[in-house]
């Protein structure tokens, strides 16, 4: 019993420390990222482990005043709130479809979105450039809008597909259907309720990989009006120097959001996963 008992201790302390690594070695460059926010380039390059001695508070003031950060913070909410309601929308109605209406005839169906997560995106860089330009939108909100939903729908039917097919009972549907319930019906009222965490997964999801986005919208995005945060921080890099304090206290205010929103949802985030991944 002894033996058995340091085993288990011994291996619950080897899990702790590696959990330890892992959350010292994530945390460590936001730390530094915040730290370095407060520093000039001298101090940076001299010292860029050490404390901030002075202070850079001026750094934050500095960016508002150079860049126009509510423009660019407003514009990525539009791209990602918009983004997130159009993905959440689409991938819940392929999901009901694909895991209640047809099984296993939409296997060939499901296969096809799927391979969507297997293709890189920048090797779709150059046909959606063409497609967006034939179609007038490039520098527009629904241009960048439309290519956010298109890469990142696939993820969402993957998640979507598998929630609803194993955390949505068959006899519900049936009950359903039997007083009288139509398709759509069924699905506005049943299995939405019912996939919540799902949607709440894959919006949460969806919002940080809009909201960290920069290939597309550099390629796609050119008037200053519509540049989101990601660009206009991106105007912090100098040709030849650059102020790094300023860099990182643009960092800082570009994540400062992304981390809010999965503080909020990261229970919904995992009851959506964990439901989705257990079967009845």
């Amino acid at each position: 019993m002894k033996k058995h008992k340091f085993k288990y201790t011994a291996g619950r302390a080897l899990r702790h420390i590696v959990l330890a690594l892992w959350c010292a070695t994530t945390a460590f460059p936001i730390l530094w990222t915040l730290m370095v926010s407060f520093k000039d380039n001298s101090q940076i390059f001299t010292a860029p482990f050490a404390w901030p001695n002075p202070v850079i508070s001026s750094n934050f003031s500095d960016i508002f005043a150079k860049l126009n950060i509510p423009r660019g913070f407003l514009n990525s909410i539009i791209y990602s709130f918009f983004t997130v309601l159009i993905v959440c929308i689409l991938s819940a109605m392929v999901g009901f479809y694909l895991s209640k209406c047809v099984r296993r005839k939409g296997g060939f169906l499901y296969t096809y979105f799927i391979l969507g997560m297997m293709i890189p995106v920048q090797a779709i860089a150059i046909p959606m450039f063409v497609h967006i330009k034939n179609f007038n939108l490039i520098n527009t909100s629904p241009g960048i809008i439309i290519t956010y939903v298109v890469i990142e729908l696939a993820f969402a039917i993957f998640i979507m597909t598998g929630f609803i097919s194993r955390s949505v009972p068959d006899s519900i549907i049936e009950a359903a259907s039997i007083d009288g319930c139509n398709v759509f019906g069924v699905f506005v009222r049943m299995v939405l309720p019912l996939a919540k965490s799902g949607i709440a997964t894959v919006g949460t999801f969806v919002f940080l990989h809009v909201w960290n986005e920069f290939f597309f919208a550099l390629i796609l995005l050119a008037k200053p009006e519509l540049i989101s945060l990601n660009l206009t921080t991106y105007k912090l890099r100098g040709q030849y120097s650059s102020d790094y304090g300023l860099l990182a206290a643009g960092v800082v205010i570009l994540a400062v959001p992304a981390l809010i929103i999965y503080a909020l949802f990261q229970e919904q985030v995992v009851k959506g996963l964990t439901a989705g991944a257990v079967k009845e």
